[in-house]
């Protein structure tokens, strides 16, 4: 009996610890990515400056992921994460001094780069370990929570932030980032130090790693790949509005960082309400379709061109998170409940594989013609793409089985 209530009891103490570290490591996570956004964008004055950073950091993502995944699918995942906290912390220092010495925008060029790395490697191993602490059944729940924690930690850092930016510049503001991933470490720590945990029990035998699970390109799980372009697509909407969304503030609507904050942070608050809609019930859950919200994101981002204020920018970023996410959450269900845990890191680093190679795509494009079309007129031909693609799979899938059941 003492053993039974002990295991119950560690499992709940994992789950709440483990929340904890969705909120520091996103927070850490969002408030490096407001830094570097409005750092770059301000410092070059141009959005392809922006472009070309987060396609540095893509293009090293699409060369490791896959690696990461493969350690993930090797070692006790707690360990993992603990290794990235570590790496992350000392790499937030680094570029804290950096600042002082050198040039901000070769700095963050190759800050982002390193930080792309560790911090794909950590989210997929915190990921991977959902599945061993949940049971079957409450996935669906326990994601959505798990999410609402992660833009909750998005809320806090893009508000905490902006105001940072405005207040005291950018040589100080990567120890805030390195402050949060300190927290996170400490959470990991407190379950390592518990009751071995069914993740670790569950993990420590897994299939040998091939050499072709490394290659960027590899994709072999059939019944996902549809959902998984799908998702690239919505994925890569994340991006752009990350990519654009600065310049967008500072060149159309002529705002402040304060401002752009609040966007990140209207970003935020609507993730958390899309993902909270899955608490309310699994019948609930079951209406929403990737391929809906691929299109209702895509008409969304097109307001952006026909409407430009920022009130009305607000309510566009909350509808785009709160969309965006409740699409995560379907697919990582989708994926944790078709794939054997001893695979989990390789199948969530090649889906993400896909998606870093359609927006490093974008990126590119960006980074081109970024300085000829203003940003509510990309965010517009990118919205028309995702309707049309979305069309397209509304017409062109093979019909002979109910379309909910082939894309959720």
């Amino acid at each position: 009996m003492g053993i039974l209530v002990g295991g119950l009891m560690g499992r709940y103490s994992a789950r709440s610890i483990y929340l904890f570290c969705v909120v520091a490591s996103a927070a850490g996570r969002n408030g490096y990515f407001v830094m570097a956004a409005w750092i770059a964008t301000d410092v070059s004055n141009s959005a392809s400056a922006l472009a070309i950073l987060l396609a540095l950091g893509s293009a090293a993502e699409l060369l490791t992921s896959n690696v990461g995944g493969a350690l993930v699918d090797r070692f006790d995942r707690r360990l993992v994460c603990i290794g990235c906290d570590l790496s992350r912390l000392g790499l937030m220092l680094s570029t804290g001094l950096a600042f002082l010495f050198g040039d901000p925008l070769i700095v963050l060029y190759v800050s982002w780069t390193i930080f792309a790395i560790i911090d794909r490697t950590y989210s997929t191993a915190l990921q991977a370990m959902i599945p061993s602490i949940v049971r079957p059944e409450n996935l669906s729940s326990f994601n959505s929570v798990s999410y609402v924690a992660m833009q909750t930690g998005n809320l806090i850092a893009a508000i905490v932030m902006g105001s940072i930016l405005a207040a005291i510049g950018r040589d100080l503001t990567p120890f805030l980032p390195g402050a949060f991933f300190s927290l996170s470490m400490l959470g990991l720590l407190a379950i390592f130090w518990q009751q071995p945990l069914s993740f670790s029990q569950r993990g420590s035998k897994r299939d040998s790693v091939r050499r072709l699970d490394l290659l960027p390109t590899t994709f072999t799980v059939h019944p996902l790949k549809a959902i998984a372009v799908i998702y690239a697509l919505i994925y890569s909407m994340g991006m752009l509005v990350s990519v654009l969304g600065s310049a967008y503030v500072i060149h159309e609507l002529e705002g402040s960082a304060l401002q752009f904050g609040y966007l990140e942070a209207g970003w935020a608050f609507g993730s958390i309400a899309g993902c909270a809609i899955f608490l309310f019930g699994s019948a609930l859950s079951r209406r929403g379709t990737v391929l809906l919200h691929l299109a209702l994101a895509g008409i969304i981002l097109s307001g952006f061109w026909v409407l430009q204020s920022f009130p009305v920018a607000l309510v566009q970023m909350m509808f785009l998170g709160l969309s965006y996410n409740m699409a995560r959450v379907l697919i990582d269900v989708r994926v944790q409940s078709t794939i054997p845990i001893g695979m989990m890191g390789r199948v969530r680093s090649q889906i993400h594989t896909i998606c870093v190679a359609i927006g490093l795509l974008a990126y590119a494009i960006i980074g081109v013609i970024g300085d000829a079309f203003r940003p509510s007129e990309i965010f517009g031909l990118f919205g028309a793409l995702m309707v049309a693609v979305a069309l397209f799979f509304y017409f062109r899938m093979d019909r002979g089985e109910p379309l909910e059941s082939r894309l959720v």
